[in-house]
């Protein structure tokens, strides 16, 4: 199979140019490193000049009496010429029309510099990438083999074509050695350098080459000259695993180490050389040193990396006393939450004061993340830290505890993160304050503020996520939806953008949020455990997936009993307290439920943070049956001396779903009421109130209205002031083989009884059942059987 190598765009246009007019002016420099297809790409131009019928010179060919004008001039690693030839050139490029020269950046000699014009057109050679790999190939490679290949070489064509003509890659390695031979000593040390990313520091490279650093760029000069260098002068993976195959890991390790000495001596970063010391498994003193010093760099940029270095050092016998400090630092920037744990509980065992207080910190906003709040906030206390004092506060209110008004006033700076901690603490002051607006306006400050900063990560909580919270206690889903798209990814957020979409009645949406934190289940803290049990319970009981509930509700209620009752897991309880009255075992959740009043009571139950917990309370009593709890829940909601639009909404549904319970379904009433839910963003709720109503409805035009609206309102973008159902037509209409498969439904029959009836498989009627369900807006089988009676009138 015949394959071109893969050229770039503006050259396939030169070429296109030759073969239009080739007569017509061009001047051109093509320029790359060694390896990087100068020589090839010029052959190609060779051959189009000469497809053409144009006589081509090249530096062999070129003499004093050349008519310059006649022919197309193609040279070849132009400022490498003769001096004699340079000549020669020169008298001819003013005549010359045709002329294509390659160029090596950075090769000695300006002759190229020299013949350049205002017309000359500069193609730069890049490397590969995947694409280019699997078009040379011929396409008889997979694609991940190419991308292979690709990352192997760093895209350089000669490697790349070398690599392709071998079975495999050691192979290659062993036709490279030869090349390494030619290298030198000088060379050899420079590759082992330049492959742990050393390869601009040239008094880096002049320690390790032994030599002064006016002798580094000929060296240099010499192992580009030998293309086993990438564009920027880095090593392929290839030519970096020849090398150490080569000159052996024993000579590798010394350069490294020898280096890693000089560094550390004159206090240089040490990250890169540390970090192939540690994969190559080099031991001692030194390299303990340089691992400890390369952890302290990565730790702001690259905390994960300096937790491995940190570990790599105290395997290889650093002391873990003197390590704990930066390791547990490191642990909790990078998410390692267990380990850190771990490390703190050795500070809070050190005999230094400062090392005892830096656990006790850590400890605490671990202890606090992970939802223990008292513990926390007794280790944040202990600790001292002038900028832990707001998130002790901020733990004693989510417990229920009252604290001052206002922030004790600080003697000293405190560090970033205490000042967005205060933030945070004003903000829910606020909001159990009953300042909604003021609150919000503070937490996204605090969000702002950590993200500026990058603090986010030392705080118990995100403040993202505290400021979502309180948006959804509000009902203010966009809001919420906004600050946590903003934020940096977590699964945390990642949770609460499932809750802002099960929230207000986009299961789809919470569904796709609920399955990216699931991917995580083994990472979660029992906090997090707690909200995605509590969601995947939501999604069931208002998907109406009967078969799934029993199982979600044993994990949910197991999350629970894992979690202290605080203000911050309200929605989850809330969601909990219903699936146990479906379950009649609400019984399980007296407790919680006893304490999460009791901790509402102690702030004066502020309307923001009770509404939710009030209308949970008052369908688990609908579910149980229990109209005397329902109506006491009402009126908890009702009673509220400033309810805000929130539980004004909830108090004037709850009120029209107990009269709908009670057989009276008034039309108008039902849908202001469901109205109300939906302009406060509740839309699966509205659709909820409004086809419960349809299904108690006498009257078959008061059933059709109210069976529109339950359609419609799940539809709706968004809350509108204005916007109400369309008026109603007429009864949805259902083909023949749905009304067959309709009455049997009400006679109570299986999937598959009815298919045996009809001679029809399950599956047939599984899709005729989703079409019903779409006319009628209902997804429940008891709501969508009460509908049918109504349309189709019972079986007799």
């Amino acid at each position: 199979m015949t394959v071109e190598e893969p050229l770039p765009p503006e050259l396939r246009e030169l070429l296109a140019g030759i073969d239009a007019t080739p007569a017509g002016p061009v001047r051109a420099v093509l320029s790359g490193p060694p390896g990087h297809g100068k020589t090839t790409a010029l052959a190609a131009v060779a051959r189009h000049y000469r497809d053409a019928g144009v006589t081509v010179i090249t530096r062999e060919d070129l003499l004093p009496s050349t008519v310059a004008s006649a022919v197309a001039i193609l040279l070849d690693d132009v400022d490498s010429l003769p001096p004699r030839t340079g000549q020669v050139l020169a008298g001819l490029a003013g005549a010359a029309t045709r002329m294509v020269l390659t160029h090596t950046p950075g090769a000695a000699g300006a002759m190229a510099t020299g013949l350049v014009t205002a017309t000359t057109r500069h193609i730069r050679l890049p490397a590969w990438n995947a694409a280019d790999v699997a078009r040379f190939a011929g396409g008889r490679i997979p694609a991940e083999r190419a991308q292979s290949i690709r990352r192997l070489t760093a895209g350089v064509p000669r490697l790349v074509t070398r690599c392709l003509q071998v079975p495999t890659v050691e192979e290659l390695i062993d036709e490279l050695r030869a090349e390494l031979d030619m290298l030198g000593e000088p060379g050899l040390t420079y590759l082992v350098v330049a492959a742990v990313g050393g390869a601009r520091d040239v008094e880096l490279l002049g320690t390790a080459l032994g030599r002064s650093r006016d002798h580094v760029p000929g060296i240099v000069d010499q192992v580009r000259a030998a293309g086993l260098l990438a564009a920027n002068d880095s090593v392929p993976p290839l030519v970096a695993r020849a090398v150490r195959d080569h000159v052996g890991i024993d000579r590798v390790l010394t350069v490294l180490v020898r280096l890693l000495e000089d560094l550390l001596r004159t206090g240089q970063p040490v990250l890169p050389i540390a970090r192939e010391l540690e994969r190559l498994g080099a031991g001692g003193a030194i390299v303990r040193a340089g691992l400890e010093a390369a952890a302290a760099e990565a730790v702001h940029d690259e905390p994960a990396v300096a937790a491995e270095l940190y570990a790599a050092a105290a395997r290889g016998g650093s002391p873990r006393s003197r390590l704990a400090p930066g390791w547990a630092h490191a642990a909790v920037l990078a998410g390692h939450h267990d380990v850190a744990l771990r490390l703190a509980d050795e500070l809070l065992s050190a005999a230094e004061p400062a090392h005892r207080s830096r656990g006790a910190l850590v400890a605490g906003t671990i202890m606090t993340r992970r939802g223990d709040l008292a513990r926390g906030a007794e280790l944040l206390r202990w600790s001292k830290e002038p900028g832990a004092v707001p998130l002790v506060d901020l733990a004693g209110i989510a417990l229920g505890e009252t604290t001052t008004t206002e922030r004790s006033v600080l003697t000293e700076p405190v560090p970033a993160y205490g000042d967005v901690a205060g933030r945070l603490l004003d903000g829910i002051r606020d909001s159990v304050g009953g300042h909604t607006e003021v609150a919000l306006t503070t937490l996204l400050a605090a969000a702002d503020a950590a993200e500026a900063t990058d603090t986010g990560h030392l705080l118990p909580d995100s403040p993202a996520a505290l400021t979502a919270l309180v948006a959804l206690h509000a009902a203010e889903f966009d809001l919420a939806h906004g600050v946590l798209s903003r934020a940096a990814p977590g699964i945390r957020h990642t949770l609460l953008l499932g809750w802002t979409e099960l929230l207000r009645g986009d299961l789809a949406a919470a569904e796709t949020h609920r399955s990216a934190a699931a991917g995580h289940d083994g990472s979660l803290t029992p906090r997090d455990v707690l909200f995605l049990h509590a969601l995947e319970l939501g999604l069931v009981r208002r998907g109406d997936t009967p078969g799934a509930f029993r199982t979600k509700w044993a994990s949910a209620y197991e999350a629970m009993m894992r979690q202290p009752v605080d203000l911050f897991t309200l929605l989850p309880l809330g969601e909990l307290l219903v699936a146990a009255a479906r379950m009649k075992e609400g019984f399980r959740v007296e407790a919680h439920r006893g304490h999460a009043f009791a901790l509402l009571a102690r702030h004066g139950r502020p309307a923001l943070w009770s509404a939710w917990l009030d209308w949970s309370v008052f369908h688990a009593a609908i579910v149980a049956g229990d109209r005397e709890g329902a109506r006491v829940a009402l009126r908890q909601l009702a009673d509220q001396p400033a309810p805000g639009h929130l539980a004004s909404a909830f108090a004037a549904a709850g009120t029209k779903w107990l009269s709908v319970l009670g057989g009276s379904v008034q039309v108008d009433t039902v849908l202001a009421a469901a109205g109300g839910l939906h302009r406060a963003g509740l839309r699966w709720d509205a659709a909820r109130l409004a086809g419960h109503a349809a299904v108690r409805a006498t009257d078959r035009a008061v059933m059709v209205t109210l069976l529109r609206a339950a359609k419609h309102f799940p539809l709706g973008s968004g809350p509108s002031a204005d916007q109400q159902p369309p008026p109603p037509t007429e009864a949805p209409s259902l083909t023949p083989r749905e009304t067959d498969i309709g009455r049997l439904v009400i006679d109570g029959y299986t999937y598959r009884e009815i298919g045996e009836r009809l001679h029809i498989s399950s599956k047939t009627v599984e899709h005729h059942m989703a079409r019903i369900r779409g006319k009628l807006g209902a997804t429940d089988r008891r709501t969508i059987t009460a509908l049918l009676g109504n349309l189709l009138g019972k079986s007799g």
